[in-house]
């Protein structure tokens, strides 16, 4: 593989051609130590490496808070980097003025949305505030599901949507609202999130925050003493009845509560998103 710096269309934001060549021997050197099977997945060789530049450019910050070190780095950043030039490309066009929203918000997303569940309708609801929500497939393999960053001053929400049951779904997309709304001021760099079932232990402060936030949201602690207490389908779907709560969402918090993910996995796979 050769430097060689040729045309590059991008959105970078460098200041003159010094600026722009030594970005691109930042990413010279990350191409050479990246592995080689990852190479194979993201399409990049040895004559097109150049054409992965611009991507490269979008690139923010090192990312915060990051949870699953298993997850692979190279396809998480080509993830994050491809939905901040989405996002970029969006707010060109658009430039939508940021309305801050609080934890009502949250509460008039989901209650609006949680029984038709039209991802377009949501997208357009968070637009009117100046949020940017976009669905981003990421590469096989790569277990992200959301992230929460600044783009222009302008709140970013991307959703991988690998997890497709539908409390998953909530669950994600609120838990990076709450990042806006209580933690907008270190989303200077994205917050990166994982949630495979299994590793929702050992977390930071401030992701606890956020899932606090967002289980409170799709279930009121008042209604939680109460449906904590569920043993079996036929309570959940009574009390799913009762309360106006999803039968998923009540599904998904008691697997996450006992830890017992395979005694629901039946009830949550029978309500899935849509795209």
């Amino acid at each position: 593989m050769s430097l060689e710096l040729e045309v590059i269309s991008s959105n970078a934001n460098t200041n003159s051609t010094y600026e722009l060549y030594a970005e691109f021997n930042k990413f010279y050197s990350y191409i050479n130590e990246m592995p080689k099977a990852i190479k194979i997945k993201l399409g990049i060789t040895d004559e097109n490496y150049q054409n992965f530049f611009s991507i490269y450019l979008n690139n923010p910050t090192k990312s915060l808070f990051k949870k699953n070190e298993s997850a692979d780095e190279y396809l998480v950043d080509y993830w994050v980097s491809t939905v901040s030039g989405k996002a970029k490309f969006l707010d060109g066009f658009l430039n939508k003025e940021y309305k801050f929203i609080g934890k009502d918000f949250l509460q008039y997303l989901y209650s609006t949305h949680i029984k038709t569940n039209n991802l377009s309708e949501i997208q357009n609801t968070l637009l009117e505030q100046g949020i940017y929500l976009i669905f981003e497939e990421a590469k096989p393999g790569t277990k992200v599901d959301g992230v929460a960053l600044i783009i222009n001053k302008k709140p970013v929400i991307a959703m991988s949507l690998r997890l497709k049951n539908l409390d998953s779904f909530w669950f994600t997309l609120l838990h990076e609202l709450a990042h806006i709304v209580l933690h907008y001021d270190l989303l200077k760099e994205p917050i990166i999130d994982y949630f495979d079932e299994e590793n929702q232990n050992e977390i930071c402060k401030v992701e606890q925050q956020a899932n606090r936030l967002a289980r409170d949201t799709m279930i009121p602690k008042a209604f939680w003493r109460t449906i904590q207490t569920i043993r079996n389908n036929s309570e959940l779907m009574n009390y799913s009845k009762l309360y106006d709560i999803h039968p998923s969402v009540i599904a998904g918090r008691l697997c996450f509560e006992n830890n017992e993910w395979p005694k629901y996995a039946t009830l949550r796979s029978e309500y899935k998103i849509s795209e």
